[in-house]
């Protein structure tokens, strides 16, 4: 699924260049290059398969714990499951929809096997 692309000036906040909100990509800036793009398509694929409100309550839970953790919103932020995925797979040109749908899975287990 592509996802409906709005090119914005304030929004997502400027550290961010883009933010997907299902079924949109808010852009702010230049063209997005393929590679963001593959990134936001990846969020759109975990947002369906988790029902949409599912994957915003799991990211914010992430996000919430790994800054309690972390004490770092960025370091926060890049140690969510599904950012850690979409980071992984937006380099890639031809993604399995089972990877973008269920890969953020596969970064909770690494990263549980790592801590051990």
């Amino acid at each position: 699924m592509i996802p409906v692309i709005i090119h914005t000036r304030h929004f997502p906040p400027k550290r961010f260049h883009a933010i997907t909100l299902f079924p949109f990509v808010f852009h702010n800036g230049r063209k997005m290059d393929d590679t963001e793009l593959r990134h936001e398509i990846v969020h759109v694929w975990q947002e369906i398969s988790l029902l949409i409100v599912g994957f915003y309550l799991l990211y914010l839970a992430f996000w919430i714990a790994n800054l309690i953790v972390y004490r770092d919103s960025e370091k926060a932020y890049r140690e969510i499951p599904f950012e850690r995925s979409a980071y992984k797979l937006e380099s890639q040109e031809n993604v399995s929809r089972r990877d973008m749908t269920i890969g953020w899975l596969r970064e909770i287990i690494r990263r549980e096997k790592k801590q051990r």
